[in-house]
């Protein structure tokens, strides 16, 4: 705006008169501070460049202004250069709600430019890695020993420094009403990440929550079905939402499976994990049936079958793990190539496009294995067939999680493969971590089950692997059991890899408890074989011989997951958190011991003769 050259004419006043009027009314003016304009024609002004007069003047010439006259495009408004006096005048109310609008419509001016563009996001990968990576042969799944109050203050603070620059109070006009507030979202998806223990392997941790951080309408934005799921499962980590409560056991069986029976009659309303719960596998369904986000849905399968676990529905954890790991077949998830099919067929081997970077091709492979894994963990504990044959995957075991964090490529050469022969008595160092141990441990129990449920029909089939090279046990020949099967070269080959599998662990991964800190995949990778020796050796155990190896084992075995219980009771590592299975281990340990003490009993009690005639304990 032009300007007059002027001397400065004003120095601060003395008088206290014009002090006194300063200060009482501060929109009033100093002098010479007005326009030359409105000075000239004696007319109130504002000060502003260009001033509100000298606008409304300008408007109006120009509205009434004959035709072919040319007016000029602004207002002329001139002020003197005035020199700045130390009289403050106070900013005025109007001049406050006008500067804040200002900066609200800037603000507003720079979200709407935000969602043009997500090329600002990429620079806080750096920020996820050190918190969130791990050693370089060291657990990628472990957990500090703390309290959770203590591991959630420690981990979820870092995760708020590391969000600081997008975390705001912002609400997408488009956000889906089924879901919770932005807020309440981020904290279940923080706790999901810090307590869940197999969050970091299902998921990308930077690339998750940098596309969480996006609009709704993004294309990177998470998929509604694992948003709902994540809500489910977060619901076990904080007190911010509802969760379902315990069953009454006074009402229902422990070993009760279709527990909606008693659902149905509770006159209560869902809580809020079962709101989400229902909405996950809702959407899901949709999703599925629509062909779209078909990994997204196969991944919020995953995390529902975890929370069907973690409140013992036995119904929905079946289905789910079976539907999680069908899914993964035409998903090409179950295989990699060169290892596709020989015969010709219109399908493809995967209806999924091509991962376009390794993380997405590494986070595809994790999906899968722990698909695998839920299915055979749950699958063990009950005599039905498995919806997977384990000669039908032929995929790469995981790498390591520090790999996976930072997007490394690891040569298919340097890997492990499903079905190397030497896979669970060979762990080479620089590609082993506590969870590919567990991955590994659950295929070792996958094979002894496999083993039990196809044995007699092997044997009738006359499969020479199942064929016993002993003589048959007189004490265990039955009708039934024509052959004992621990004569097998089967069972002899299983039986051997079952108890050297934790034996060849690398030395560094060999105790789960280190320092007061459990690694949570590794711990549950060595109560594995032990689980796997009595499934193993249960059906042939006499307990009542006390030469019997199968009952020695079984004992064995009992007293090694005790000692793991003890291990991790004595650390301050709240074990609500230990991996899912660990409760099944507890359930079979139990049982075990309950065996043997009834058998001491039973051995050790010997009742009187007035105790037989009277039915009576003696005194």
């Amino acid at each position: 705006m032009p300007r007059v050259a002027q001397q400065p004419a004003n120095r601060p006043s003395t008088n206290p008169l014009i002090t006194a009027t300063l200060n009482t009314h501060p929109n009033v003016l100093k002098r010479n501070q007005a326009c030359h304009q409105c000075r000239r024609r004696k007319l109130k002004c504002d000060a502003k460049r260009p001033c509100s007069t000298c606008l409304r003047s300008h408007a109006h010439a120009v509205s009434h202004a004959p035709p072919g006259v040319h007016m000029p495009s602004k207002p002329e408004c001139t002020f003197d250069d005035v020199a700045e006096v130390n009289t403050t005048v106070t900013e005025g109310p109007k001049n406050k709600y006008e500067r804040l609008e200002n900066r609200i419509n800037e603000l507003e001016t720079l979200l709407r430019q935000k969602d043009g563009s997500d090329n600002s996001l990429s620079h806080n990968s750096s920020h996820y890695g050190p918190n969130h990576d791990s050693d370089s042969r060291g657990s990628s799944g472990s957990h500090p020993s703390q309290s959770p109050p203590q591991l959630a203050n420690a981990s979820l603070s870092t995760i708020s420094d590391n969000l600081g620059t997008y975390t705001s109070d912002i609400m997408w006009p488009n956000w889906p009403p089924s879901l919770p507030s932005p807020e309440l979202l981020r904290h279940l998806v923080d706790v999901f990440f810090v307590f869940h223990p197999h969050a970091n392997r299902l998921f990308h941790f930077p690339s998750f929550m940098n596309s969480l951080v996006l609009p709704p309408s993004h294309p990177k934005f998470p998929s509604l079905p694992v948003l709902h799921a994540i809500c489910a499962i977060g619901s076990l980590y904080t007190a911010a939402v509802t969760s379902p409560p315990l069953p009454n056991f006074d009402e229902v069986s422990p070993d009760e499976i279709f527990l909606e029976r008693y659902r149905v009659k509770e006159q209560r309303p869902d809580s809020f994990a079962e709101q989400h719960a229902k909405l996950a596998k809702e959407t899901a369904e949709r999703l599925n049936t629509l062909g779209e986000d078909l990994f997204q849905v196969l991944q919020a399968n995953i995390i529902l079958t975890w929370f069907y676990w973690s409140h013992g529905r036995w119904v929905d954890i079946f289905l789910s793990s079976a539907h999680s790991i069908r899914l993964a077949i035409p998903l090409g998830l179950n295989m990699c190539p060169p290892f596709h099919s020989i015969g010709k067929s219109e399908r493809p081997p995967s209806i999924l496009t091509p991962a376009r970077t390794v993380i997405e091709d590494e986070m595809r492979r994790n999906s899968f294995w722990l698909a695998y894994a839920l299915e055979r963990q749950h699958g063990l504990g009950n005599g039905w067939a498995l919806s997977l044959d384990n000669q039908d995957v032929s995929q790469l075991l995981p790498v390591r999680g520090d790999q996976f964090v930072q997007g490394m490529l690891v040569q298919p050469v340097d890997r492990q493969w499903a079905q190397s022969p030497d896979l669970l008595l060979v762990h080479p160092e620089n590609q082993t971590d506590s969870f590919i141990l567990y991955i590994k441990g659950t295929i070792l129990i996958s094979q002894v089950k496999a083993f039990n449920l196809r044995f007699r029909s092997k044997h009738f089939a006359g499969d020479p692997a199942v064929a016993s090279v002993y003589s048959v046990n007189d004490g265990y020949q039955t009708s039934e059991n024509s052959v004992d099967p621990r004569g097998s070269a089967a069972f002899i080959e299983l039986d051997h890899i079952v108890s050297s599998f934790r034996g060849c662990f690398p030395s560094h991964l060999r105790n789960p408890i280190n320092d007061n800190v459990v690694d949570n995949h590794l711990y549950t990778a060595c109560l594995m074989p032990h689980v796997a020796t009595i499934v193993l050796h249960d059906p042939h155990a006499e307990v009542r011989e006390s030469g019997c190896i199968s009952a020695l084992k079984i004992l064995t075995s009992a007293r090694a997951i005790l000692d793991l219980i003890y291990g991790v009771w004595s650390t301050s590592f709240d074990i609500t958190l230990l991996d899912s299975f660990c409760s099944a281990c507890i359930l079979n340990l139990s049982y075990i011991f309950h065996l043997l003490v009834s058998l001491v009993l039973l051995v050790c009690w010997r009742p009187c003769p007035c105790e037989i005639f009277t039915g009576r304990p003696r005194r």
